[in-house]
């Protein structure tokens, strides 16, 4: 049976490359941006996305050609490489070290992070307090560490000495650097006598760099410190009134602002004002350790936070003269005072375009990208996958259908033996297994091992012999499962609704139209497929939000973290035969898939039957002449009806079954059905005694001569072996 359709024009299959040709391709692109970079030919602004293949090699390419051009690079100055994780950092340092052991590189920690030397104690011996205080200050360094006093000496505090995070701020002369997401948003420690020369970010990055505050509409009305100028109390009122108005209403806030008489300069009066009257902590390193207890503790956060969230906001409205402020809404949040309406401001941090900059991500978003990195150019460079990539095509697992109070045991258990068969099958190659961390741990229960909330290690330990890792950015960049032989990817990470409108503000906080909120229920179904790896589509639902770009960031937490996931194995050029089951139904975008098949025959372990439908539908009338004395029955519409009553009683429902299924599909579909639960069976084909077309048939557990069984349920027709 045909169950395919052909791929439509809009669909976009993608424009694969061998493996050979990707990393030649690749390595060409970044050689000519970073050749460009390091003769100084290159725009200061200029910025690359290449949207790569997992598996294909974007970052060891990246470390390649920076080594091969890094004395040049190094004469102009830095070479900032920006990974998700410190450990990522660590490895990518390793492996440049390998590659040009003589030019300078060096790994940049965090105050929280291990020392390198001493994994019991942080790089910062007051790092829970520097965290306290980050943002009421306007240096951490100068408030805790060292800095000059009130008398203009230089101070510094008794554990400066020695510390392993300051020592890195004191590092002299350009380097390789290799830090983590989280410094694209602050300064890092380097030799700032050296300019950037290039600027490469590995990995999806706007999460990173999004940033939501809320600010309650009495916190904005409040009166301002008496710092705050006389003078612009007036425009201090209307500013806010008009805000609340226009957020109530939904009206372009820039319009409504400078129609109430509220122009551009006035808003940036208003963002300079609160600067001016904010008053920050007041701490410094000549101060007793008392002293600065003290002092933190009675500092008035809340006015500080309310200052600097009205500036947020003033600045916000005083980007454009008119339309939408996009980053701007009205909100229901929960506090531990009941529900308040807040004002939402959300935006998206600036990445430093002050030198050329590279990214490098395996599902990069052309709209996106845009809004991290305008101007930039994209370049897409795929290679399909090599595997055997099983995805269910009923069921979309998700959390709350697996962890369902009255149902979700069965179902996990369904899972698990799916787990348990694929754990079987790899003999010892190894399997990974992704999920939510909720359903990671209602696996291990069920399992008879219950886990505490947090208990990272853990999750971690074997199910059934499987690794467990779950859904998020510690799973990007990682190689350390690309021997296993098999993935099993349960449910999908469905983020809420609300959480991703927040974060679609703020990634398209610039733009002109307002985000449309998805008011109540669960998101629209639409149409969509599945790539097969033949080249045909299978028809899919998919639930999308209504508005694209909030589908664009969704698609970049939902589809995308599975497509992380499935790339820990390495698919492209892989070194033995592997396995990809994906159990849940949301169609992946450009990944091909071999087959798709419903979760109860991948339970049954009948991922490859070909003909699910029929097989269930047949195996439940074949299991209903149990308990007769001869079990048997004819293949013709007829002959089913007749024979299997139950499951056929009418012989029209028997010929819409039969509809596309000769008598060959329906016999080899019986033995299928046979063997798969251990029923000994015969194939018989009938004819009349006048002749005419023989029909076929089937006795099952014969104890005795099958044509005479046969005789005993047809005595009218003659039986042969077929």
């Amino acid at each position: 049976m045909k169950h395919d359709t052909q791929i439509e024009a809009a669909f976009q299959i993608p424009d694969w490359s061998t493996p050979g040709e990707a990393r030649e391709r690749l390595d060409q692109e970044i050689d000519n941006f970073v050749t460009a970079a390091a003769a100084a030919t290159a725009e200061p602004d200029a910025a690359l996305a290449l949207r790569v293949t997992a598996g294909l090699g974007k970052t060891a390419t990246a470390l390649r050609v920076i080594a091969r051009h890094g004395e040049a690079l190094l004469a102009r100055g830095h070479v900032l490489i920006y990974v998700p994780t410190l450990d990522l950092a660590e490895r990518a340092d390793e492996e440049f070290r390998s590659l040009a052991p003589r030019l300078p590189s060096r790994v940049i920690r965090g105050r929280d992070a291990q020392r390198p030397d001493d994994c019991e104690k942080k790089m910062c011996d007051r790092a829970e307090l520097a965290r306290e205080i980050s943002g009421f200050v306007p240096s951490v360094t100068q408030a805790l560490c060292r800095g000059q006093d009130p008398d203009d000496n230089f101070v510094q505090s008794p554990c400066a000495s020695g510390c392993p995070y300051l020592r890195q701020k004191d590092v002299p002369g350009p380097h390789v650097v290799l830090l983590s997401h989280a410094y694209l948003t602050v300064d890092p420690p380097i030799d700032r006598d050296f300019p950037i020369a290039l600027r490469v970010i590995d990995e999806k990055v706007w999460p990173t760099l999004i940033r939501t505050s809320h600010l309650s509409i009495e916190d904005l009305m409040r009166a301002p410190t008496n710092l705050f100028p006389n003078g612009l109390y007036g425009n201090l009122s209307r500013a806010t009134a008009a805000l609340v108005d226009g957020l109530q209403r939904g009206l372009p806030l820039h319009d409504h602002l400078r129609s109430s008489g509220i122009d551009t300069e006035q808003l940036q009066e208003l963002v300079r004002a609160e600067d001016r009257s904010r008053s920050s902590l007041e701490i410094g390193p000549w101060q007793s350790a008392e002293a600065v207890k003290f002092r933190v503790a009675n500092f008035d956060t809340r006015s500080f936070v309310a200052s600097k969230r009205r500036r947020r906001i003033f600045d916000s409205l005083s980007g454009k003269e008119a339309g939408h402020c996009v980053g701007l809404n009205l909100a229901e949040v929960t506090t531990e005072h009941g529900s308040q309406r807040m004002i939402m401001c959300s935006r998206m941090e600036a990445v430093a375009r002050e030198a050329p900059l590279l990214l490098l991500d395996a599902d990069v978003d052309r709209d996106i990208t845009e809004r991290v990195a305008p101007g930039a150019d994209f370049i897409s460079i795929q290679s399909p996958p090599i595997a055997d990539i099983v995805q269910v095509s009923d069921r979309t697992l998700s959390g709350s259908w697996l962890l369902d109070l009255n149902e979700g045991a069965r179902r996990r258990a369904g899972v698990l033996t799916i787990l348990r068969h694929e754990v079987d099958k790899a003999a010892g190659g190894g399997v990974l297994v992704v999920a939510t961390k909720a359903v990671l741990s209602a696996l291990h229960r069920d399992l008879g091992r219950s886990i505490a909330k947090g208990d990272d290690d853990g999750l971690r330990q074997p199910l059934l012999g499987a690794k467990p890792r779950w859904f998020g950015p510690r799973t990007q960049g990682v190689n350390d499962y690309e021997n296993y032989t098999t993935i099993v990817v349960i449910g999908r990470l469905q983020p809420g609704i609300t959480d991703i409108e927040t974060s679609a503000r703020a990634v398209f906080a610039q733009d002109t139209l307002p985000i449309t909120r998805h008011v109540s229920g669960p998101l629209p179904a639409v149409a969509s497929r599945f790539l097969m790896a033949d080249g045909s589509a299978r028809e899919a639902d998919l639930r999308a939000h209504p508005d694209p770009r909030v589908q664009a960031i969704l698609a970049q937490s939902r589809e995308c973290a599975t497509l992380q996931a499935i790339a820990r194995l390495r698919l492209v050029t892989p070194s033995h035969r592997k396995r990809v089951v994906i159990l849940s139904s949301l169609p992946l975008p450009e990944f091909p898939i071999t087959r798709v098949v419903p979760f109860a025959a991948l339970v049954r372990g009948l991922d490859e039957e070909p003909d699910w439908p029929g097989f269930e539908r047949m195996e439940k009338a074949m299991r209903a002449t149990m308990g007769r004395p001869v079990r048997g029955a004819r293949l013709s519409a007829r002959g089913l009806t007749e024979d299997l009553p139950l499951d056929f009683p009418t012989e029209d429902a028997a010929k819409g079954f039969r509809k596309g299924r000769t008598s060959n599909h329906m016999m080899t579909l019986c033995e299928r059905i046979s063997r798969a639960n251990g029923w000994p069976m015969v194939a018989l084909s009938l004819k009349r005694p006048g002749g005419g077309k023989s029909t076929p048939a089937f006795i099952l557990e014969t104890h005795g001569d099958p044509l005479h069984h046969a005789k005993e349920l047809w005595p009218d027709l003659t039986p042969f072996l077929a």
